[in-house]
């Protein structure tokens, strides 16, 4: 079984990151895009090996998270719906909500892509930030499932102050250019280390709090605790911020076991990823640890069987990382770069194709279609929800080139994009519109992040002159777009099944009742 779990992690991890790794070797060997630089292929043996650590770390890192991460989410959302103390609630799911978003994959991915925060904790305050954001909310709709409390009602509250703090960002002249990076950070911060967990946090407390809704209700909280986030970065804008050039990822000038060494381990350019990922992990070990010698008192086999799997955890994520840091990120932004010299709608046709075969790559999403599957009694099949999803992705990523090249704001597309997913909620029934909220995580995946974003950048900074002027209003936003067409998606296909579902039972009521019916029968 153990033997089994492992090979299925390996091929999940293949197949997220394979499938791009062909399609920037084609765009290579094609000239649509070249990755050499300065007339060496040492560019090439970069991404293959980079290819490899990818694989070996997502793998890892699966196999810890789904052991640890997971875990602990379930342990602690069982406990916590139980404690009448109200104030052990609110402390110990804000410390774990905050703390595991500190460990999440993207969000230090795209932490190193930015430096919008003065000072010599750039990173800190901005991952600080961002994890609080995320842990507060995750105690709103921890709130919300104990107290029986509609969750479209909820969602569009939320957002509408989400956008009215969104519209005083707007009004400055120069934080404006950052609201393109606030979004982002709503879609950053659902991936791999926080999904599991706030998934399993929300199904620990629903199943625990019972009712005739805890079906539907174990769903949505990853999508409440993706609005805290852009509330939160958008507050830190506000109160201290500035917009410089943006520094665009360049591959180090060094043999490439070097490159990997200097991303992984502490040097003169960064602490490495290895001590990153520990500061991450750590204390979420030491908070869960507090908490279960208080009150959940797991035998010492659970406890030995978590450390293993926090050990998986953070070899995986380290590696992953320094792959990222090494390869993936300058490698898009050369992709980005090259590609912009093409004509404005072939940019945007490659990008749209990547986009298409970016979300059928990510292992969760295999995960959301057999939910989704399973929940419509087959009515609405697999294929059909991964070619929604993929075109979807590829109309976000689209776009996202789009704006790279005619240079317009990110307003134009997240306004229309969020009124019609609240609009579309009134629609749909209960649980796919809990699921579209929650589906935005399993879109906005390591490729996203770790490609994809510096693959916009680069277009935007070859339109530029090759400065990085504009980045931050034009570039980012790419996440945000992915994370935002699954909540559209999704909700038009349980509406489609809902349809579905009307027609079958009128069609059942005429086969059972008809005008002979109400006749009386005298015998």
């Amino acid at each position: 079984m153990l033997k089994n779990r492992h090979v299925s992690a390996f091929i999940s991890s293949a197949l997220s990151i394979v499938p791009m790794i062909a399609i920037i070797l084609i765009m290579h060997f094609t000239g649509l895009a070249s990755i050499t630089t300065g007339g060496s292929n040492s560019n090439i043996w970069l991404i293959l090996i980079g290819m490899v650590a990818l694989i070996v770390g997502l793998a890892l890192f699966q196999i810890g998270a789904s052991s640890s991460l997971s875990k602990v989410g379930e342990y602690m959302g069982s406990s916590l719906s139980k404690q009448k103390n109200m104030f052990i609630v609110v402390l110990f799911a804000v410390a774990l909500g905050l703390l595991i978003t500190c460990a999440e994959p993207s969000i230090l991915i795209v932490s190193k892509q930015v430096t919008i925060v003065p000072g010599p904790f750039n990173a800190i305050l901005l991952i600080g930030g961002i994890a609080l954001g995320v842990g507060v909310f995750v105690v709103i709709g921890i709130f919300r499932i104990i107290h029986h409390k509609s969750l479209k009602l909820w969602y569009i509250f939320f957002y509408c102050l989400t956008f009215m703090l969104i519209g005083l960002v707007a009004i400055d002249p120069e934080r404006r250019k950052l609201l393109p990076f606030i979004f982002d950070a709503g879609g950053v911060t659902t991936g791999s280390a926080t999904v599991p967990f706030i998934l399993a946090l929300g199904a620990g407390v629903a199943t625990v709090r019972g009712g005739k809704n805890a079906t539907n209700d174990s769903f949505g909280l990853v999508g409440m605790a993706s609005i805290g986030p852009i509330i939160s970065t958008a507050l830190l804008i506000m109160i201290n911020a500035n917009v410089p050039p943006y520094e665009v990822a360049q591959v180090a000038d060094m043999p490439i076991y070097m490159r990997f060494l200097d991303a992984l381990i502490p040097s003169s350019t960064g602490y490495g990823s290895s001590i990153e990922v520990l500061i991450a992990i750590a204390p979420i070990l030491a908070i869960f640890f507090i908490y279960n010698f208080i009150y959940i008192k797991l035998p010492k086999n659970k406890i030995f069987k978590l450390l293993i799997g926090f050990a998986y955890a953070y070899v995986g994520l380290a590696i992953f990382l320094s792959a990222t840091s090494a390869s993936m990120t300058p490698i898009g932004t050369i992709v980005g770069q090259n590609l912009a010299s093409r004509n404005d709608w072939v940019v945007i046709a490659v990008a749209f194709v990547i986009g298409l075969v970016t979300i059928l790559c990510e292992p969760a999403v295999h995960v959301l279609t057999k939910q989704i599957e399973a929940i419509s009694d087959g009515r609405i099949t697999k294929l059909t929800v991964l070619l929604t999803l993929s075109l979807g992705v590829g109309i976000a990523i689209g776009l996202a080139a789009m704006r790279a090249v005619f240079q317009f704001s990110v307003l134009y597309i997240v306004i229309p994009g969020y009124a019609i997913a609240l609009a579309l909620s009134f629609a749909c029934p209960d649980i796919y519109t809990a699921i579209a909220f929650d589906s935005g995580g399993t879109a906005s995946g390591p490729m996203s992040a770790s490609f994809v974003l510096p693959m916009v950048i680069g277009i935007v900074v070859s339109r530029a002159g090759g400065s990085g002027e504009n980045v931050y209003e034009y570039g980012f936003g790419v996440v945000a777009m992915i994370a935002m067409t699954p909540i559209i998606a999704i909700q038009i296909l349980g509406i489609i099944q809902k349809v579905k579902s009307d027609q079958a039972y009128a069609v059942m009521r005429k086969h059972v009742y008809s005008i002979e019916d109400a006749q009386i029968i005298n015998f």
